[in-house]
């Protein structure tokens, strides 16, 4: 085991997740059933992420918080966007498994001919929630 991550293993700290690790995971998840992989996209990541800023800075978990989802995503020109959101969730694999557990975030995940994807999370250490969740999905 490289010195480095015994030393953070030793220490109790964990590595902090990246976008790249959330689309990986939810590749995985699609592959599982049988669909294809997502690649991240900065777009996206941006989009989801004045999403999540939004919710954070208001404290409450709404898809309108930062505009109506239709106006945020026009600018991609995609056929098919989804949106999953959450808060109160501290690890992205806490999130996605409540996402993979409710139907209308299941199949926003698992949206037929999904192509990309951005993820991103904010924290708001003064809101019951203390994380905010936002992913966008699109072919």
């Amino acid at each position: 085991m490289p010195f480095l991550l015994a030393l953070c293993l030793a220490l109790g700290f964990a590595a902090t997740a990246s976008a790249a690790d959330y689309a990986g995971a939810i590749s995985a998840y699609r592959q599982a059933h049988r669909l294809s992989a997502v690649k991240l996209d900065g777009k996206l990541n941006a989009v989801a992420l004045k999403q999540a800023q939004a919710m954070a800075a208001t404290g409450a978990v709404s898809h309108s918080a930062a505009g109506s989802f239709s106006s945020r995503v026009a600018p991609l020109r995609k056929s098919r966007a989804a949106e999953n959101i959450g808060a109160g969730f501290l690890t992205f694999s806490e999130m996605l498994k409540q996402w993979q557990d409710s139907a209308g975030h299941r199949a926003n995940l698992l949206m037929p001919g999904a192509r990309r994807l951005g993820v991103a999370s904010v924290d708001n250490p003064k809101s019951p929630y203390r994380k905010f969740w936002a992913m966008v999905i699109t072919d």
